[in-house]
């Protein structure tokens, strides 16, 4: 790395920074964190789901802080999740205690539970809503008679009833006692499967939804059947300090999706291979890539990019794409300087002249192979 320190002066970059707020601010009013987090609740979820921290107000003041960018959101959120002191560590739950608020199952119609539509316009046309400009805030649902049903009943996973009929291929267990807090392990190639699932989790939406399509679109084996896409609220549970007995402190709310893979013609016993994907928040798209990724990974191949495990997870982790993108903002003047040196040498020993053309009087010379310009 060649970089130079920036030569503006402490000052002129506090008034950069005094202009960034200001553009925030502009001429309407502010808007409440509040406000952020119960209006904005996919784009504080992505923030969450990236920043691997659970915390919807905090991701509201940092999309705000962001200006409504997501990966800059979950940076401001990861790196303040690094300075938390960590007092225990909840106890494990199953998926299958979620209170589901929206549960579909493309794969059966009459699933177990039934299917629960809830609050989704996946099912109506994708129109600008002008009634919005003016910020109508009726509720829509405020005049409806809805009955108390009681405790929500606690519905059975769908795979739970290919794993009973044996047609469910289970991914092989990791070899290891406890699984590895990606968070604090750096992932070493190859890893295991729940280091996988952990940073497709905290993976950036985008990132995680293009390779998952890539494999769709033929780059790829999977093209799965989604089994169910959850999403509801799990419980966060911990084991009280004197009697030791699981104590529910909190709930998260999470998507959760999975999907069934046929891939039976490769196996000596048909069964379908498993993808699985779960995030913080509600985020549907990125639960769905997860699931083909997850898939696809565990075919292991090599010539498709979203088999190979090293790719997939060198490439979807948002703060690592967005400082090395980023980076190329900074001053580069002396590796620059370097390069144009060393191109204007080239065309001196070979004679070319400003237009490419060779100075008759000049014999010209071979070009220099081998040349770099990595700074």
């Amino acid at each position: 790395m060649g970089y130079v320190a920036v030569t503006a002066g402490e000052e002129l970059i506090e008034r950069a920074a005094d202009l960034f707020e200001s553009q925030r601010i502009g001429d309407s009013e502010d808007v409440d964190v509040d406000q952020i987090r119960d209006q904005f609740g996919r784009l504080t979820a992505q923030a969450m789901g990236e920043g691997g921290l659970y915390a919807p107000r905090l991701a509201a003041l940092a999309v705000k802080q962001a200006q409504g960018d997501a990966v800059e959101a979950a940076f401001l959120l990861r790196a303040y999740r690094s300075t938390l002191e960590r007092f225990d560590e909840s106890v494990t739950v199953e998926p299958s205690e979620m209170i589901a608020s929206r549960r579909v199952s493309p794969a059966f119609k009459d699933v177990p539970g039934g299917q629960i539509l809830g609050a989704t316009k996946d099912y109506t046309q994708r129109l600008l809503d002008f009634d919005l400009v003016d910020g109508d805030p009726t509720d829509p649902t405020e005049d409806w008679d809805v009955e108390d049903a009681g405790e929500p009943e606690r519905l059975t996973n769908v795979t739970e009833l290919l794993r009973e009929e044996g047609l469910l291929h289970e991914p092989t267990a990791p070899d290891v006692e406890e699984p590895n807090d990606t968070t604090r392990e750096s992932v070493t190639h190859p890893p295991e499967r729940d280091e996988v699932l952990q940073e497709l989790a905290r993976g950036e939406t985008g990132a995680v939804t293009a390779l998952g399509y890539s494999a769709l679109r033929g780059y790829g084996q999977v093209h799965p059947t989604l089994a169910e896409v959850r999403v509801g609220d799990l419980p966060v549970r911990i084991e009280h300090p004197y009697t030791g007995d699981d104590v529910t402190v909190a709930h998260t709310r999470v998507t959760e999706s999975e999907a069934v893979v046929p891939v039976y013609e490769k196996r000596e016993d048909p069964q379908f291979a498993f993808g699985y994907g779960l995030t913080f928040g509600r985020n549907e798209r990125k639960a769905i890539g997860m699931t083909i990724l997850d898939a696809s990974i565990q075919l292991d191949g090599e010539a498709e990019p979203a088999e190979d495990a090293e790719f997939v997870l060198d490439t979807v982790d948002g703060m690592d794409a967005f400082g090395f993108i980023e980076h190329l903002k900074l001053p580069h003047y002396v590796t620059f300087q370097s390069i144009l040196d060393r191109i204007r040498a080239i065309r001196e020993r070979q004679g070319l002249r400003e237009d490419g053309r060779v100075d008759d009087e000049q014999p010209a010379e071979p070009a220099v192979a081998g040349a770099s310009d990595d700074d």
